[in-house]
């Protein structure tokens, strides 16, 4: 069912409009109300939170004008319900705002005129209910040196009301919230029990200043893939204090229970690096592929930061479309003219195979009670990387050693060799298309009293 806002509007007859008026959800409804009407809706991607703007224009007769509003039936945050007029030098004042004793969802503002008058005003609140997420497309090409890149948002509705016609902004960045939106939409009474509240309102003006910085924020452009024009999107980034707003271009009907995908991001020749990586104490005995690429406009992604978001990887395989699907991984926020790595999971067409070709221990020392305390523990390891795609694969593996105290040598069929810290070390190789090779290298642990009798030694 249909759930609108509607705003009651009356000089002095308000119980008497009232009581011609069906049960309520939330309504906006006046005789004097002019068609003049913009909703705007604030989305946080971090937090179950929304902040609505619904902007009307209303008629003021000379005296006090009561103005109540109701939202039976939906999910609004009563305790962040503002209700303001746009021009400040009109001759207008809110002198009251009153939650009725035995009505759990309305309100009422009680405005005076000292002259008729027509007036913008702004009714804002925050609801929960309304979400967005970004989804990724990634499609490598088949020598894996580009890729193409499509981001989409996802808008969903369930707060229980429609928002016709709404200029939509997606908000990133952290939020602190003292409370949870949803527990305070289902509260009895707003602020814990029934009150009038007057002009002055510390709790109210705390809302206000939030909502103004927010509100006060430059927007990105974000483009529907239902616009019409194919020109490339003129895209500037903005940012307030902490949080990056996004802007949908146009108008989008956001109706309870529905679903919107919108582009926001396409960009057809995007350079990447592609990387393999072999690390049994990550990944076991699988061979890892890795993406990267730069979030700028050389690569053709403009110069606005991504909203981090679920990405899906395929791999080209022939130049009429044919694709497989090569992996997921999530993004997180990636800010302008930084690099980006992707994980998109084991490629089979890559093996890594260590094994150890010869053991022996040497150096054999024992304590006074003739017991063995300590040795060398030499071995002779091999590896065999083999690439069974059509293109050169360049391949990075990582080794983990319980401790410190060995010694490398021999070291030979490798194109980089790179000690990372005191227990990890690293080979670096590329393998050309349907090619084979192998690694050598000789390690010399030393166990029990070895390791304190010999220092690590720099590895040859």
């Amino acid at each position: 069912m249909m759930h609108t806002c509607r705003l009651l509007f009356s000089f002095s007859l308000i119980v008497t409009l009232m009581c011609g008026l069906p049960p309520a959800h939330a309504r906006i409804d006046t005789a004097v109300l002019t068609e003049t009407r913009q909703i705007e809706a604030y989305i946080y991607h971090s937090a179950d939170l929304t902040l609505i703007k619904d902007t009307r224009v209303l008629y003021f007769a000379k005296g006090t004008n009561p103005v109540r509003f109701s939202w039976s039936g939906t999910r609004i945050d009563p305790t962040s319900l503002s209700f303001d007029i746009s021009d400040r030098s009109l001759p207008l004042e809110i002198t009251q705002t009153r939650f009725p004793a035995r009505e759990k969802n309305q309100a009422i503002w009680h405005v005076s005129a000292t002259q008729p008058c027509r007036a913008e005003v702004v009714l804002s609140y925050f609801t929960p209910g309304i979400s967005w997420q970004p989804h990724y497309t990634a499609v490598l090409s088949e020598d894996r040196t580009r890729m193409k890149l499509t981001g989409q948002v996802g808008v969903k509705n369930r707060s229980g009301m429609d928002y016709p016609d709404a200029r939509v902004h997606l908000v990133t960045g952290k939020i602190h919230l003292l409370d949870r939106i949803a527990d305070l939409a289902n509260q009895p009474f707003p602020y814990g029990r029934p009150e009038t509240r007057g002009a002055d309102n510390p709790q109210q003006d705390r809302v206000a200043r939030g909502k103004s910085l927010l509100e006060s924020a430059p927007a990105l452009m974000l483009q529907s893939e239902k616009a019409a024009s194919p020109a490339p999107r003129a895209i500037t980034k903005s940012r307030a204090s902490d949080y990056m707003v996004y802007t949908l271009d146009g108008r989008k009907s956001l109706l309870d229970g529905g679903s919107d995908r919108l582009t926001f991001v396409e960009a057809g020749s995007v350079p990447v690096d592609t990387l393999h990586v072999f690390d049994a104490s990550r990944f076991g005995n699988a061979v890892i592929q890795m993406v990267s690429f730069t979030n700028d406009t050389a690569s053709g992604l403009g110069s606005f930061p991504l909203p981090g978001g679920s990405v899906k990887v395929f791999q080209a395989v022939d130049a009429d479309g044919g694709m497989i699907f090569a992996g997921a991984d999530t993004a997180d926020y990636i800010p302008s003219g930084k690099r980006h790595l992707l994980q998109t999971g084991p490629d089979p067409r890559i093996t890594v195979v260590p094994r150890v070709m010869k053991y022996a221990k040497t150096n054999l020392i024992f304590d006074k009670n003739n017991n063995l305390s300590g040795f060398d523990e030499v071995q002779t390891r091999a590896i065999e990387v083999a690439n069974f795609s059509d293109h050169p694969a360049r391949i990075e593996i990582f080794k983990t050693l319980p401790h410190p105290h060995f010694r490398l040598s021999c070291i030979q069929g490798q194109d980089e060799f790179e000690r990372i810290d005191q227990n990890r070390f690293k080979f670096s190789i590329t393998v050309g298309p349907a090619g084979k090779t192998h690694i050598h290298y000789t390690i010399t642990m030393y166990q029990g009293d070895r390791k304190w009798q010999r220092k690590s030694v720099p590895s040859s």
